[in-house]
């Protein structure tokens, strides 16, 4: 089953190179891949190793990894700007209020719990460095790639660099994420031909601009866009497709939702459980109606 969701995984890149190189062509494929969310974040604590583990084992196609930098320079898997939600940082360091990730070095993140909120099995857990994320991985000779999300512009190079040393900046390996156009822009010259750089779109974005001309502005330099469950719908779809852009949806975790994307033709999916076998039978058969 590995085999096969990986080869599926590289039909659907395969055709994947720079959205200004050549005349738009849909990249559809017809069973999305699975990207473990913050990675199987409905089991374990967002962004920790005890998550990205059950993502591998659970055979994600992709597994998230939002990243961010401390105050030294270490590059961190940390959805939030602030430590408030996912940590113990309130108690730890009561003083340093609001607690923002950038504020603090790694040692002193080292400090913090970071699976407690979410389960006192997860006790103890600590925030891990991209670094300490690729090892764990290779260590535990779990093959799923990285889905990478940049939450502030400015660390692309660092990221980049670090993917280059673990001979991870490879079409396949790795796919690119961010709500920043600034980022991705960066990433562009640092980045082999046909790793996909997507652009996340929020609904505050489609509030202030028609989605033909957001598509258009994006497609100049990316290959693929983020859209959350609410705004996705066969229209955003084809739009994207007609233009060459790949569709991602964010965070689906009902199967009802699930065979609605699947039927719309969308070409991967964000979500908490990439255990649920039902991902699979309904992408195979449309749904009810």
């Amino acid at each position: 089953m590995r085999r096969i969701w990986l080869y599926v995984g590289f039909l659907l890149w395969l055709p994947l190179g720079l959205a200004s190189s050549a005349a738009p062509q849909p990249s559809v494929a017809r069973e999305p891949i699975i990207i473990a969310h913050r990675g199987a974040s409905g089991h374990a604590p967002e962004h920790t190793l005890a998550s990205y583990r059950l993502a591998g084992r659970m055979h994600a196609d992709y597994i998230e990894v939002d990243v961010r930098m401390t105050k030294d320079g270490k590059l961190i898997a940390m959805h939030d700007t602030t430590l408030a939600r996912t940590t113990n940082a309130e108690t730890v360091y009561p003083h340093r209020s609001p607690w923002h990730v950038g504020d603090f070095s790694l040692a002193e993140l080292k400090r913090l719990d970071a699976g407690s909120w979410f389960s006192k099995r997860f006790a103890g857990e600590p925030i891990p460095t991209l670094e300490e994320i690729i090892h764990t991985l290779e260590a535990e000779r779990i093959d799923a790639p990285l889905y990478i999300e940049l939450k502030q512009p400015g660390i692309e190079k660092a990221v980049v660099q670090l993917l280059q040393k673990h001979h991870d900046l490879q079409r396949g390996r790795i796919i690119f994420q961010s709500f920043h156009p600034e980022s991705l822009q960066a990433l562009r010259p640092l980045t082999p031909r046909g790793i996909p750089l997507i652009q996340l779109i929020g609904e505050r974005e489609t509030a202030r601009i028609s989605p033909d001309e957001l598509l258009e502005r994006v497609a100049v330099y990316a290959d693929g866009i983020g859209l959350p469950l609410s705004l996705a719908s066969k229209e955003w779809v084809n739009a994207a497709h007609s233009r060459g852009l790949i569709v991602h949806v964010y965070t689906v975790n009902a199967p009802h939702d699930l065979a609605r994307l699947c039927a719309m033709g969308v070409d991967g999916i964000f979500t908490d459980y990439p255990d649920r076998p039902a991902r699979i039978a309904a992408c195979r058969r449309p749904p009810d109606h």
